[in-house]
């Protein structure tokens, strides 16, 4: 079984090829991507192997968001990071008045490289 595969299996997630494409894509990159990136990434791979179905890929993509962590966006460097852990749902809900149908999951702010080189 492959890393991917175990990833998905770990957080109970039902293995697919689309799902498997875009983990290993993630993996291999080792950092956060666009979205356009990964599909330009996945119709690549479709011309060579199995065509990936775009409302597969999206389905995903949803997926993916749901089960996982937040992301950290560096306005200096322009880089995204995967946090490692996800923020409890306690801290995201609202009495009981309210009805939240989506969360951003991603902070902004300034990434710790880039704040030790502004504060030299």
């Amino acid at each position: 079984m492959s890393i991917a595969e175990d990833i998905l299996q770990d957080h109970g997630i039902l293995l697919t090829d689309t799902r498997t494409k875009v983990i290993e894509y993630i993996l291999e990159k080792q950092k956060a991507c666009s979205m356009k990136e990964l599909q330009k990434a996945l119709d690549i791979t479709a011309r060579q192997e199995k065509p990936v179905n775009k409302m597969t890929f999206y389905r995903t993509i949803d997926l993916f968001e749901e089960k996982w962590h937040f992301h950290f966006h560096c306005e200096v460097c322009s880089r995204t990071f995967c946090l490692p852990d996800s923020v409890p749902n306690e801290l995201l809900s609202i009495d009981g008045n309210h009805n939240v149908k989506e969360v951003n999951r991603v902070l902004q702010g300034i990434c710790e490289k880039c704040r030790k080189k502004l504060t030299k």
